[in-house]
């Protein structure tokens, strides 16, 4: 029976692992696409402008990764989404869920901690709150799973946070560090979040 519920686990994992990257990656592409077609690039004005109450700032607390620049930014975030995403959809239970915590938490920081006057749109809040929740979940709720990944992802992963964090022309660090701090209190907290048969990874 044991080998039963494994194998089960494993098979609903990998479908939900297609489920976070139809979920994730089908409105970020389409967006993309739509945008440079028919919208003439217009979305992106709802990108997030810190501590500003208008509406088009609101859309952009719980929208702006799907609005990018340009292709190379687009497929820049979908590159590390991809990564991400395959360990989401193996590790967490709920994990659509947990990615549209990350997403608000992620476009809220931002809001709050952004520079004045800027305007923040692309995914990269999103995959650096990501990391955070791997990190947080990792280090402070003995996610061991999220532990191994981050080991062996290692260098990459520790060289993206590192120079997401680095004052860049262009780059908006409000989301990289904003993400970054709500990706870890979310994943801090999430010990009991990751398997619905006892299982320790």
């Amino acid at each position: 029976m044991k080998w039963q519920q494994l194998f089960s686990l494993i098979t609903r994992r990998i479908k939900q692992v297609f489920g976070l990257y139809a979920f994730v990656l089908i409105p970020m592409w389409g967006m993309f696409f739509l945008n440079e077609t028919l919208l003439f690039g217009l979305w992106n004005i709802f990108g997030i402008v810190p501590r500003a109450l208008d509406l088009g700032s609101m859309i952009g607390v719980v929208a702006s990764w799907t609005m990018h620049g340009n292709f190379s930014h687009l497929l820049g975030n979908t590159l590390t989404l991809l990564q991400i995403l395959f360990l989401f959809g193996l590790f967490e239970n709920n994990a659509y869920r947990t990615v549209i915590k990350l997403i608000v938490a992620s476009g809220l920081a931002t809001w709050i901690i952004g520079s004045p006057l800027s305007i923040h749109i692309g995914a990269s809040g999103l995959c650096f709150a990501m990391l955070g929740y791997m990190i947080g979940g990792a280090l402070f709720a003995r996610r061991w799973g999220y532990l191994l990944a981050c080991i062996v992802m290692g260098t990459g992963y520790w060289l993206t946070i590192k120079q997401g964090l680095m004052p860049q022309q262009g780059i908006s660090l409000a989301a990289h560090f904003g993400g970054l701090c709500a990706g870890l209190l979310l994943g801090a907290s999430s010990k009991h979040a990751y398997t619905s048969i006892n299982m320790r990874y």
